[in-house]
């Protein structure tokens, strides 16, 4: 997939996203997000546009660490949600600019998009497009570097199996596991937004315990 797609899908997305979130009341915007504990959709998103934001201004990496995540929000503690989703839209042009020049850096932004519109997705109780080019995306990006992980940490010969998606064959490692789902399914398990046990029920080829304690998720460890 060329940047210039990744781009699109990242505009897509923020203006559907956009159009949502400029119709939600106060108290929805105040909506605790369980799979962002401790945030709100507004925190959210005051993330989410943060991180266009910081990127614009050349604040140096990491820009998703703990400690700057809080940042983000806190900087955008005294702004509603429509005047999130202004400063989002008002950087719209000079991010595609960035896009263009520096343009490894849009595939993990997407990511984390998608992602976080799923996590409000979720809290809201609105429909998930779960079948979405973004949402693919995300999850073969991802899944990559769950094979890359399994591999290395496990020596784990991860195959993903995505049903409504290609299959991604195992590149390294000498313990063959197969794990077969939905792109959405594994986007959601492999940044932690599952249970351990939810993830341990999905269709895998053997028992894939080693590798749920180990190296599986993206973002900390899973649990129950």
């Amino acid at each position: 997939m060329t940047t210039h797609t990744v781009h699109d899908l990242y505009a897509a997305q923020r203006s559907e996203l956009t159009d949502t979130l400029r119709s939600l009341t106060a108290e929805q915007a105040a909506t605790p997000v369980p799979t962002c504990p401790g945030w709100s959709v507004k925190d959210v998103m005051a993330h989410v546009s943060g991180l266009v934001a910081e990127k614009l201004a050349e604040v140096p990496p990491p820009l998703g660490s703990d400690e700057a995540t809080a940042r983000q929000v806190q900087d955008r503690a005294g702004m509603s949600l429509a005047e999130v989703c202004d400063e989002w839209e008002h950087n719209a042009s000079a991010f595609s600019a960035v896009a263009t020049d520096d343009s490894p850096f849009i595939q993990p932004f997407l990511c984390d998009l998608v992602v976080h519109s799923h996590d409000i997705q979720e809290a809201l109780s609105l429909p998930i497009d779960a079948t979405s080019p973004a949402t693919v995306y995300a999850a073969e990006r991802y899944l990559g570097l769950l094979q890359e992980r399994a591999a290395e940490q496990d020596d784990v010969a991860l195959t993903v199996d995505l049903t409504d998606g290609h299959t991604h064959e195992a590149a390294a490692g000498s313990t063959p596991l197969t794990l077969r789902a939905t792109a959405f399914d594994v986007l959601r398990s492999v940044t932690a937004r599952r249970t351990r046990s939810e993830v341990a029920g999905l269709d895998w080829s053997a028992d894939p315990s080693a590798l749920l304690d180990s190296g599986f998720a993206q973002y900390g460890a899973l649990t129950d």
